[in-house]
């Protein structure tokens, strides 16, 4: 069995690429549109995709892809991405908009992007605590071996 220490580090790992695409193709859709919601529901979407074969087959060592777990990933996610999420970042930019832009000077040129980013940034590190819970202890989760063998006899 893996270690959760290796598990929580590959899952980290993914999880930085994961969130640096997220966060280029939101911030790129943010400019063209303007739209939190949409620039977060299509970012996360693209990585979402991603996440699940990433984390399935070099996180968890999951070798049964089966229409359950992946359902299952997929309402996980998006309750996290979208509705967690979603709700993080709205909170957390209103939150920031009383931010005087003397305070945002620091950032210099790029005091926008750190306004775009900061909110999701923050978001991701809350969705990353609860994609992890449940990934590992519901979707791919190691069958005890036990399981494995009742399993096998009953399909005899």
């Amino acid at each position: 069995m893996r270690s959760q220490r290796v598990k929580l580090v590959i899952f980290s790992s993914i999880g930085v690429f994961n969130t640096l695409f997220d966060i280029v193709i939101y911030t790129v859709i943010l400019d063209i549109n303007h739209s939190i919601v949409i620039a977060n529901v299509v970012s996360t979407s693209l990585a979402l995709i991603g996440s699940y074969f990433l984390n399935s087959r070099l996180t968890f060592k999951n070798k049964h892809w089966t229409k359950r777990n992946f359902a299952l990933f997929v309402v996980v996610t998006l309750f996290g991405l979208w509705v967690l999420q979603t709700i993080i970042i709205y909170l957390i930019t209103h939150f920031l908009d009383g931010v005087t832009p003397s305070n945002w000077r620091a950032f210099g040129y790029f005091s926008h992007v750190a306004q775009q980013v900061l909110p999701k940034l923050l978001a991701t590190g809350i969705t990353f605590v609860w994609n992890y819970e449940w990934y590992s202890k519901v979707i791919f989760r190691a069958e005890p071996k036990q399981d494995k063998a009742l399993l096998a006899l009953d399909n005899l």
